[in-house]
């Protein structure tokens, strides 16, 4: 008898790579220049952006950036040469910049999120509300495994892995995540972005140990970016099935514990084949890169490295998004994007 859930071959394509043309990046750099990034004076301007890059990139391209949501397969997308901020100001170690200090690359985000009809989000208690999240080296977070880490590696990892994933039901929370994007502004040649696809790493491991996995037998901490905000929630399974029988996963590496033996030897048995990394994509991102992969369907992780400290390291804008907003519980009625975690 066949499985009631389809096979998802490991060998199968699971990355898509695009590149804008010139006429269709200079075309909408130009609409983009004159589209003001004001959220509060225009309530439609998630939906104006849709219309807009739908016209300036045509049904061909359109149709190709669409096809990562509606491709199963697909777990991650890059599409180099969008229009960017032509004078940015010095990378910001802080953390902390106005998205009208950055507005094309806002805009360029926001719009590739409306065009494959996912809903950009922030979560409470992480980045201060703020729904973009610059991904810098900190002068104060410098050792922190974390996104505005840098001399540490960033091990493998979902992000908020503690929350329900797709499949799961929700209680009192929002949903995990299930898209992470990342908008380049500034590239450093040392430091690639890593993704793992959990399909592969699964198949891989022995049947009793993937048993295991799935069993509600593990504690998820908070990562050091809920600095305010950190918990752990016990009895959860790292594998999940979802909906259409794809693997779903939660691990974090630095902020995963096992609660008994038969658990601890599978998260022994599944970090060890991750860090292995035989199953590692390097993504190196340019300026004006936009890559965006399903946050639960694949791990990723940074290498460690020395910032120079000299206004003009690795710097990029991140984003989360969900596919559906009735799985996400609203910190207040009048917040469109902030969710309670």
């Amino acid at each position: 008898m066949e499985s009631a859930h389809p096979k998802f071959a490991a060998e199968a394509v699971t990355s898509l790579e695009i590149r804008l043309p010139w006429v269709n990046s200079s075309a909408w750099q130009t609409v983009l220049n004159h589209t003001p990034l004001d959220f509060e004076a225009n309530k439609d301007i998630y939906f104006q952006l849709k219309e807009q890059a739908q016209d300036v990139l045509g049904p061909a391209l359109t149709q190709q950036i669409r096809r990562f949501v509606e491709d199963p397969q697909l777990t991650s997308l890059v599409i180099r040469n969008c229009p960017r901020d032509r004078d940015i100001p010095p990378t910001p170690y802080s953390g902390v910049l106005s998205p009208k200090s950055t507005p094309i690359a806002c805009l360029v985000s926001l719009s590739l999120h409306s065009l494959l009809g996912i809903n950009p989000v922030v979560y409470e208690g992480e980045n201060d509300g703020c729904l973009f999240r610059h991904v810098i080296p900190a002068r104060a977070s410098g050792a922190q495994k974390s996104s505005h880490g840098s001399r540490l590696r960033f091990s493998y990892h979902v992000d908020n892995p503690d929350l329900p994933l797709s499949s799961e039901t929700l209680e009192g929370a929002s949903c995990c995540p299930e898209y992470l994007s990342f908008f380049g502004m500034r590239c450093d040649p040392r430091i690639n972005t890593t993704l793992v696809s959990v399909d592969e790493v699964v198949a891989a491991l022995p049947a009793s140990t993937v048993q295991a996995l799935t069993q509600a037998q593990f504690e998820i901490r908070r990562p050091d970016s809920f600095a305010s905000n950190r918990r752990h929630t016990p009895h959860l399974p790292l594998l999940v099935r979802g909906l259409g029988g794809e693997w779903l996963c939660r691990l974090d590496c630095e902020n995963t514990y096992a609660m008994n033996a038969e658990a601890q030897c599978a998260l022994n048995a599944l970090k060890a084949l991750v860090e292995s990394r035989q199953f590692d994509e390097a993504h190196l991102l340019l300026p004006g890169d936009f890559m965006i992969f399903k946050n639960q369907r694949v791990l990723h992780a940074r290498d460690g490295f020395e910032p120079h400290n000299d206004g003009a390291d690795r710097w990029l804008i991140r984003l989360f998004a969900v596919n559906d907003l009735n799985r996400v519980r609203f910190t207040r009625a009048d917040h469109l994007y902030e969710v309670f975690s």
